[in-house]
């Protein structure tokens, strides 16, 4: 993987997962049904919710680091005001990220959602999902030369604590 996606390919990820998760434990707990149309409706909110807050985060970090990087080159021009193609690199930059954060986000949601839609099974759910977000912590940790294990114990109790706040706020009951 090329070392600029990472973040928003686990940004994507991990938001679709918890977001997904977020809102219909309460239904895969309790042995609710969920068609697949729904499953595909919540995946592309989750989306573009994560699209649209990358897209903002990324942009306003790219360019607050482009000014504040002129200030330095440039200290006879005060405002520190950037145009030109070193801007457009920032959008584009923001724009890239945010189209692979937001593919990255739809598919994490699919990952418990359509796990559950097909299958019904919530053991089923739980264990693709607990298993995908293990598999996310440990690409993450092999990409960033860290502790495995700590990133697979993270991910794996991140979303434990997800699954019993969903319980709790019952999104869709």
């Amino acid at each position: 993987m090329k070392f600029s996606y990472i973040f928003p390919v686990s940004l994507g990820f991990t938001d679709g997962i918890i977001t997904a998760l977020m809102i219909s434990s309460y239904l895969i707990l309790n042995d609710r049904s969920m068609p697949v149309e729904l499953a595909l409706r919540i995946s592309t909110g989750s989306a573009a919710v994560g699209t649209f807050s990358y897209f903002i985060a990324s942009f306003a970090s790219n360019r607050a680091e482009l000014t504040r990087i002129s200030k330095h080159m440039n200290p006879s021009r005060p405002s520190g005001k950037v145009s030109g193609s070193l801007l457009n690199d920032v959008y584009l930059d923001s724009l890239v990220g945010t189209v692979v954060s937001g593919a990255s986000s739809f598919l994490g949601s699919m990952i418990p959602l359509g796990a559950y839609s097909l299958s019904s099974s919530r053991l089923i759910v739980l264990v693709v999902t607990q298993v995908s977000l293990a598999i996310l912590g440990y690409s993450l940790s092999r990409t960033l030369k860290s502790n495995s294990v700590a990133w697979i114990a993270g991910m794996f109790a991140f979303g434990v604590v997800v699954i019993l706040i969903g319980l709790y706020v019952r999104i869709i009951a």
